[in-house]
């Protein structure tokens, strides 16, 4: 029998491992006593916490600087525990916003430019000109000189001339 939850809720992935901001604050006030570091030893930096507590946060200057730090040492901790739990089977995911699908996942990856000038020489075998692969990919002309000629040095394409016009083009083998 499988114990694994499915996840239809980012809310359920909180539990009561998880880690909050909000904690992590009231414990960097802790300073105050003279108790520097609690705020580290609550997101898992065990040793920084160690030496925040010897030494006082740092003489306060690391004190000081978790302030800004506390968010992403929250969000990095609460990572690993989600983390350990999807590993470990006890969540399953069936279900995610179609917004965070789309910040992990680009749908159509960016192309090369090489993709693009040989996608374009592939769709005109008859030839394609420097100009139509600027326009294409928006490099300068010397960008677009060297990327051709690098090509052409790889064997992935052969340059030769317009028969009715002498200019030079581009053909994909």
């Amino acid at each position: 029998m499988n114990k694994s939850k499915i996840v239809n809720n980012p809310k359920a992935l909180e539990t009561d491992e998880t880690r909050n901001i909000g904690m992590a604050y009231l414990l960097w006030c802790s300073s105050f006593l003279g108790i520097c570091g609690l705020h580290r030893f609550y997101s898992g930096k065990y040793f920084t916490g160690t030496i925040w507590l010897a030494t006082l946060g740092l003489l306060g200057m690391g004190q000081f600087l978790d302030l800004f730090f506390i968010p992403g040492m929250v969000e990095q901790k609460n990572l690993k525990i989600l983390k350990k739990r999807f590993y470990s089977g006890d969540v399953t995911f069936n279900y995610l916003p179609q917004e965070q699908i789309e910040r992990v996942i680009e749908k159509d990856p960016p192309k090369s430019d090489t993709q693009i000038i040989l996608e374009l020489a592939k769709k005109h075998p008859e030839g394609i000109s420097i100009g139509d692969c600027i326009i294409a990919t928006n490099k300068t002309v010397p960008e677009m000189k060297e990327l051709l000629k690098s090509l052409y040095k790889d064997g992935l394409i052969e340059m030769e001339n317009h028969p009715e016009t002498g200019a030079v083009i581009y053909k994909f083998l």
